[in-house]
């Protein structure tokens, strides 16, 4: 039985232990619950120890700690094994102490956990370094550095120096409050106190420097673990990508990605896109669509945000045909940012007709506008002077407050000297059920203001438009 328990093979553990020839032992109840429990079958697992109980054979503290590979995560559950342990006269031991201390620092109980690892010295149970760095993860998740760096004071003190882990802890709580320098210098000198950073600690302190904008130093740290022996890791280089990714350093970012699979890095999908994104950004389109085809070769299935990005990148440079091609794909699920993108690059190009027609497109494949969409179609029918028929694409209002296309295009009709339109407009709102309330009235009087209206020539527009709106 344990062999195969070893071996990650519970349904074998299980049907040996079904066949016994006599009555199982505490030691092979013990197997099977660890068995179950490692395997991802808590609920057995519990099963089992629940006949270990019904037996009459005493638990061994081995098969509570197996139990608590299982349990539901919850301190009441974990209080009841360590009550029961207490009543079945088995001492629990630094496992099953560790485990406590952790949940009670999960949960932001600092001080009851400080109350655990003192029944744990109590009962003649040496504290482990990992007693300890539940406790220092628990002061750092709090912002409580100063406590943790006591702590690491404590931790010698007692005979448990800190490890890795430990160090690895604090450093993320240091780059919590961005305490960089003490980060440089905890680096500088791991020898001197006796432990050696690995690439969990430098990932931890790239991603920090990274996430704040020090992106040239968070570059530099991988040249660091290269001097120190070790090798970047996957989460390394996803690291380094989005450093050179924010940096625009995108020749360094390609090449990441084109020698990717040969740094045992699996770049997904995302990350193509996040390099697109960007390449859009600074207007670099060439290089857009080559990706895009790289994605095609690797078998890296584009998705919706890649083609979408595409669709960008053909505006950019002017191709709307290409960027219509696509978006009349209808086995790509696009959203109604794809829709918006083209029908924004139609606007910068002044293409009315374009917006209109990939707007109806819209609409006929069941994709709601949002007011971005709106106030585009708006303003562009604005702009080539169709101000009845933008009026008369309100249809899209529903119930709620008037939305700020609206008023958009009120300030629109103002500019255009149609002030008869903006009455028109204002009983258009009140036939869909909405008051013209301070979002309307207070845009309105600016924008008459900003365009004279307030001359003498102009009184009896201001005087009728105010009228309407309630005012006298």
């Amino acid at each position: 039985m344990s062999a195969y328990s070893r071996a990650g093979r519970p349904d074998e553990v299980l049907r040996l232990f079904r066949s016994l020839p006599s009555p199982p032992t505490a030691p092979l109840f013990t197997t099977l619950i660890s068995s179950l429990a490692v395997s991802g079958r808590p609920r057995a697992a519990r099963a089992a120890f629940s006949s270990l109980l019904v037996s009459g054979l005493t638990p061994t503290a081995s098969a509570f700690t197996a139990l608590l590979k299982c349990h539901d995560g919850s301190l009441d559950s974990m209080h009841h094994i360590f009550l029961a342990m207490t009543s079945a006269s088995c001492s629990p031991d630094a496992a099953v102490y560790n485990c406590y201390i952790s949940m009670l620092c999960d949960s932001g109980r600092l001080e009851e956990a400080w109350g655990i690892l003192d029944h744990m010295m109590d009962g003649g149970v040496r504290p482990t370094v990992r007693s300890y760095t539940a406790i220092l993860r628990g002061y750092c998740e709090q912002g409580k550095i100063l406590e943790a760096e006591r702590l690491f004071d404590a931790m010698v003190d007692a005979g448990c120096p800190p490890d890795v882990v430990s160090y690895s802890v604090l450093i993320e709580g240091l780059c919590g409050i961005r305490e960089f320098d003490k980060v440089e210098r905890i680096l500088e000198r791991s020898e001197e106190k006796g432990w050696t950073p690995n690439a969990v600690t430098y990932n931890i302190y790239m991603s920090a420097l990274c996430r704040m904008g020090f992106l040239d130093e968070a570059c530099n740290q991988v040249d660091k673990m290269r001097n120190r022996g070790l090798l970047p890791t996957v989460e390394t280089l996803s690291i380094l990508f989005d450093c050179l990714c924010r940096d625009a350093r995108f020749s360094e970012a390609v090449c990441l990605l084109e020698h990717s699979e040969e740094l045992g890095w699996h770049a997904d999908v995302f990350c193509y896109n996040t390099l697109m994104g960007r390449l859009c950004d600074a207007g670099d389109f060439a290089r857009v669509f080559k990706l895009l085809v790289d994605l095609l070769k690797k078998g890296i299935g584009p998705d919706m945000f890649s083609f979408t990005i595409a669709i960008r990148g053909f505006c950019g440079v002017g191709k709307f045909r290409l960027a219509k091609c696509l978006i009349d794909n209808e086995w790509i699920g696009y959203d109604v940012v794809a829709f918006n993108t083209l029908i924004h690059g139609f606007y910068n190009a002044g293409d009315l007709r374009g917006v209109k027609l990939t707007y109806i497109n819209m609409c006929s494949r069941q994709i709601s506008p949002n007011n971005f969409t709106n106030a585009t179609l708006i303003d562009s029918l604005c702009k080539d002077r169709k101000f009845v028929e933008a009026i008369n694409s309100l249809a899209s209002l529903r119930d709620g407050s008037v939305p700020d296309h609206v008023v958009h295009l009120n300030n629109r009709l103002v500019k255009g000297v149609r002030y008869k339109k903006v009455l028109n407009l204002l009983d258009e709102i009140r036939c869909r059920g909405f008051e013209l309330d301070t979002c309307i009235f207070i845009p309105l009087v600016r924008v008459l203001c900003w365009e004279g209206y307030y001359k003498r020539e102009n009184i009896n527009e201001v005087s009728l438009i105010l009228t309407s709106l309630g005012i006298r």
